[in-house]
């Protein structure tokens, strides 16, 4: 311990004079508009070199699961050609509205009440706020700020996201929320309490909102409970399909036509 502290004293000059520099930076960038911007962006740019490092070195050691996932994806895929009816496929065609195009996350969290995500990809790529995020398994979020390379995703795991989904089976339509309690608990909400409901049934996507097509995978009811006799409205509650906490692919999904029905929907509400 002594020799630590004379150490500590014989290199004391250097050590004030590391204290005294870091301490006149800090006044320099605290009290300069432009270099505290400087410095902000410098610090981000490196922040996020580490995240995508680490990101990548992550996704090395997963590569096994990660084709595992596409397999089982393409075996999906090929089993909803052969099911689907293509006899009028020209105007199926012609009639797209939707645009999908790949992401790799680079940053996630679940621990909080507002969680975010952020992916490689951002302006440069053609990404634009409020695209929807999907997983193979299921929706993951909705896009809410972009930079030229990067852009973050609103998760369905924070307290602001609202998704407009409905119940497969009986089509009826409803909030679906996240109370921040659960990572693995969803709540459907404005379902009356006459619905016909049940426990293991699909919830997707709505379709109503212009971000997702109709009937993207979400969850699964595992319970339904009337909170008492005077309340109009089911508490459904959803598990969904995606672990928040294992995903590394994403979909990003750009609706052709929403900028077109957001225009009409504000001149029909004016």
């Amino acid at each position: 311990m002594q020799r630590i502290i004379d150490s500590i004293l014989k290199k004391k000059d250097v050590l004030v004079f590391l204290i005294l520099l870091l301490f006149s930076l800090y006044l320099i960038i605290d009290s300069n508009y432009y270099q505290k911007y400087k410095f902000i962006n410098l610090s981000n740019n490196f922040v996020t070199n580490i995240l995508q490092e680490h990101s990548s070195i992550i996704e090395y050691f997963k590569l096994k699961d990660y084709n595992t996932d596409l397999i089982k994806e393409n075996i999906n895929l090929k089993n909803e050609m052969l099911n689907n009816n293509y006899k009028n496929i020209d105007s199926v065609l012609l009639r797209k509205k939707f645009i999908y195009t790949d992401a790799k996350i680079i940053s996630n969290n679940v621990s909080f009440l507002k969680n975010y995500l952020i992916i490689n990809k951002g302006s440069k790529d053609g990404v634009i706020k409020e695209m929807g995020v999907t997983s193979p398994y299921g929706i993951i979020g909705i896009v809410n700020e972009v930079s030229e390379n990067y852009s973050s995703i609103m998760s369905i795991l924070n307290l602001n996201s609202k998704i407009n989904a409905k119940v497969k089976r009986s089509n009826y339509f409803g909030s679906l929320e996240w109370e921040g309690l659960n990572t693995e608990l969803l709540i459907l909400k404005d379902i009356p309490k006459t619905a016909n409901i049940n426990v293991g049934d699909s919830i997707v996507s709505g379709g109503m909102s212009a971000i997702f097509p109709e009937n993207i995978k979400i969850g699964v009811i595992s319970k339904v409970v009337l909170n008492s006799k005077l309340d109009s409205y089911l508490r459904i509650e959803v598990k969904p399909h995606n672990d928040m906490s294992s995903i590394r692919n994403v979909y990003l999904i750009f609706s052709l036509f929403k900028n077109e029905i957001k225009q009409l929907k504000e001149k029909v509400n004016e």
